[in-house]
């Protein structure tokens, strides 16, 4: 069963009786995000507000330049990302999900972006679980927002804790067995995982790439101090370019495992999630 359940400005994600995840909104943090999410033995796969980057918050969505604001540094003259409202919370059967509002402003507080994004969760064993998470950007107004090239980007980001990162004796590893920052760094990829030790055991997460994504299979942003996002719109030729009443969606799945990479056999979850994808698609939903 999986459960989630709101407390103290935190959406508490339990699955079989054990928390799984915790999603921070409360109106103190900058931006909303997933911290802690856990691995088998309970120990957080994530890292908030590591000493080198104090803005990076275990898994998050943030953007550096949008239209002229920053959304990602959190200083005293950058933007925020304000959670709205929940509309829908699902809980108590086989499948969990919610569904979040968020305005993006300037700091002078002017919405120059918002966003619609769920997570659903699913009961899965502690040893394989996942989750998918879906992210639609909109235009808030009748002006088009765009989104010009820059490495400060996460649609999403994510920020591995210590023991995973390649620094620390852990590896990031992509669908064609490239390792860390050096092959990995721009290379397109169906997926990314990132493995190493928490405490006594070996564990991992990895990112899929929805078939339906744009540019998919995407390129990587990657950091051997331990951040990894897809990241296509850095890339690009041009910038991305938002139109009203033509939203951007993005679409993954989150893969969190015991073992490394083979061991967690994160190859044939990507295989699974594609075969999924591609049968909804086929079913028209």
């Amino acid at each position: 069963m999986v459960e989630v359940l709101e407390e103290s400005s935190q959406l508490v994600i339990r699955i079989g009786g054990q928390e799984y995840a915790r999603y921070q909104f409360g109106a103190a943090h900058p931006k909303p995000y997933l911290y802690p999410l856990r691995a088998a033995n309970g120990l957080s796969l994530l890292a908030d507000a590591p000493t080198d980057h104090r803005n990076h918050h275990g898994f998050w969505v943030g953007y550096g330049r949008v239209d002229d604001v920053d959304c990602w540094l959190e200083r005293h003259n950058s933007g925020k990302i304000l959670h709205q409202k929940f509309d829908n919370i699902v809980t108590g059967g086989e499948v969990g999900s919610f569904t979040e509002n968020c305005d993006w402003t300037g700091p002078e507080g002017n919405v120059v972006l918002t966003d619609t994004r769920t997570f659903t969760f699913y009961d899965t064993p502690e040893e394989a679980r996942y989750f998918d998470f879906d992210l639609t950007l909109h235009a808030p107004d009748i002006k088009p927002v765009t989104l010009h090239q820059t490495n400060e980007s996460g649609l999403p980001h994510i920020r591995v804790a210590e023991g995973l990162t390649p620094r620390t004796g852990g590896t990031m590893t992509n669908a064609e067995g490239k390792k860390n920052e050096r092959e990995t760094y721009r290379q397109r990829s169906p997926w990314l995982d990132c493995s190493g030790k928490l405490g006594r055991i070996s564990c991992g997460i990895a990112l899929f790439d929805h078939p339906q994504n744009i540019d998919h299979p995407t390129p990587w942003f990657t950091r051997d101090y331990g951040t990894f996002s897809p990241n296509y719109i850095f890339f690009a030729d041009e910038p991305t370019v938002i139109a009203p009443r033509e939203p951007l969606r993005l679409r993954y799945r989150v893969f969190t495992h015991t073992g490394d990479a083979i061991e967690g056999r994160v190859a044939e979850a990507w295989e699974a999630y594609q075969d999924e994808c591609l049968s909804v698609r086929i079913g028209g939903q």
